[in-house]
């Protein structure tokens, strides 16, 4: 069956499939730089942050993709970074997590250095904040959980970090590590946890961190066949396959960068799920490129990165 073909799903009629079109792209920043890798691509007030790999700095762009800010820059320094791999914004700070001083540094957008906050946790997923806590993916082995939060402000105790959240189980203990990742993505009253290797959103409440509901999506057409796909492959109990690239949370509707396994390996399709009322599946998007490693939204368009020619791209929707 091919992944990707007319108008809906035979799951659901309702589902559009629909081809976007390139309205720009850049493959150089406007500060004349090249771009290798980037990580976590956030939109905010039409500014588009990202984390570039080669320089390791946080840049935001602007939507028009004409005019670039750098932030941060490589160092062994206390304002400097190591290996930035998140970061978050609040107000107008952003908030770099550093994986090689295990700390996050906080610059003004203006790229001032603020302060530097020791962590004991990391993550690569993305993240959020809430009352001045962080949330973030990390499996506990004792608690059995996949998540934890704790405050931005004096965290050294350990009881200060509350582990919760539903945790999948895996054959193996180092599977349940490694296999427990999660996107977090806040929304108004609740925030969505989603995996990168079971078609699984869960839906948690922001007031007490329950979990509510978790939503199954794996009835579609390109999802049933990378399942099939990557469950026909032997893996190592170090290893897995990961389906979905990134997501990204906006106006009620969670995106999700979704790869297409097998010999033409793709990872340029992205699902909408509505979250209002209720999940409900609405469109499947097929990007123009065909590889794709992290984006962001707003009304009109994605911004997303092409890993083959190394560009950010406008996309219409």
């Amino acid at each position: 069956m091919p992944l990707f073909k007319g108008d809906s799903c035979k799951k659901n009629e309702t589902i559009k499939n629909i081809v976007c079109n390139v309205e720009k792209s850049i493959d150089v920043l406007p500060d004349s730089t090249f771009m290798s890798y980037l990580r976590k691509m956030q939109l905010h007030d039409n500014w588009i942050y990202f984390i570039e790999e080669s320089s390791r700095e946080l840049i935001r762009i602007n939507s028009n993709l004409n005019e670039n800010i750098r932030i941060g820059s490589f160092g062994l320094g206390p304002g400097e970074l190591i290996d930035p791999r998140n970061f978050f914004l609040q107000n107008d700070s952003v908030f770099i997590v550093d994986f090689g001083s295990m700390s996050i540094k906080c610059f003004t957008l203006g790229n001032t250095y603020v302060s530097n906050l020791k962590i004991k946790f990391v993550s690569e997923q993305r993240i959020f904040t809430y009352n001045d806590y962080l949330y973030l993916s990390s499996f506990n082995k004792s608690t059995k959980t996949s998540l934890v939060r704790f405050p931005l402000i004096d965290q050294h105790e350990e009881t200060s970090s509350e582990f919760f959240g539903n945790s999948f189980v895996f054959d193996h203990p180092f599977q349940n590590i490694i296999r427990n990742k999660r996107d977090l993505l806040k929304g108004d009253e609740y925030f969505y946890a989603v995996s990168d290797n079971l078609p699984i959103i869960e839906k948690y409440n922001l007031k007490n961190n329950d979990l509510i509901q978790s939503y199954d999506y794996s009835f579609i057409p390109v999802i049933k066949n990378n399942i099939r796909i990557i469950e026909s492959k032997q893996h190592n109990f170090n290893s897995y396959t990961a389906f979905i690239m990134d997501s990204y949370l906006y106006d009620n509707v969670i995106y999700l960068l979704t790869s297409q396994q097998g010999e033409n390996f793709k990872t340029n399709l992205i699902v909408k799920v509505d979250l209002n009322p209720d999940f409900n599946l609405k469109e499947i998007y097929l990007l123009p490129g065909k590889m794709y490693t992290s984006f962001c939204v707003d009304e009109s368009y994605f911004y997303a990165f092409n890993y083959e020619t190394s560009s950010i791209e406008k996309i219409k929707m």
